[in-house]
C-alpha cells in the first residue's frame, strides 16, 4: 500500500469523497506524460501535513516515517535526517521548504520525476 494513500485522497479530493472528476485528475498528476512541474507541486503539497504552505522539519519527519521501517531509523535518525534534508534544499536558512526550493531540490533528482 501507499504510504500517502490518506495524504493522497486529501490533496486530490476537494469534498472529502473521491469522485470521477478527482481520479482523472489524480491519474493525470501521476502519468509518466505529466508536466515535471506538475508533479512536483502536487508532491509538495501531499508532504505538507500540517497544509501551511510549507515542509518543515516535523514534515519531513512525517515523510521519513512513511518511508522507512519503524525498526531501521531511531527517532533521534530521523530528526538527523530531516536536518540534513533542511540544510541541503533549505535556501534561505528559514527552516523549511517553499515550492520553489522543494522544486529546485527535485529537479536535481531525475529519480523522482
Amino acid at each position: 500500500m501507499n504510504p500517502f494513500r490518506d495524504r493522497i485522497c486529501k490533496v486530490f479530493s476537494t469534498d472529502g469523497y473521491f469522485t470521477f472528476e478527482d481520479i482523472l485528475g489524480m491519474a493525470s498528476v501521476f502519468s509518466y506524460l505529466a508536466c515535471p512541474t506538475l508533479k512536483i507541486e502536487y508532491a509538495f503539497r501531499i508532504y505538507d501535513f500540517n497544509n501551511d504552505g510549507f515542509i518543515d522539519e516535523e514534515d519531513l519527519q512525517n515523510v521519513i516515517r512513511r518511508l522507512i521501517n519503524k525498526n531501521n531509523l531511531s527517532e533521534e535518525e530521523i530528526v538527523s535526517l530531516a536536518n540534513h534534508i533542511l540544510e541541503e534544499a533549505d535556501l534561505d536558512n528559514d527552516r523549511m521548504l517553499s515550492l520553489a526550493e522543494f522544486e529546485h531540490a527535485m529537479i536535481k533528482s531525475p529519480d523522482f520525476l
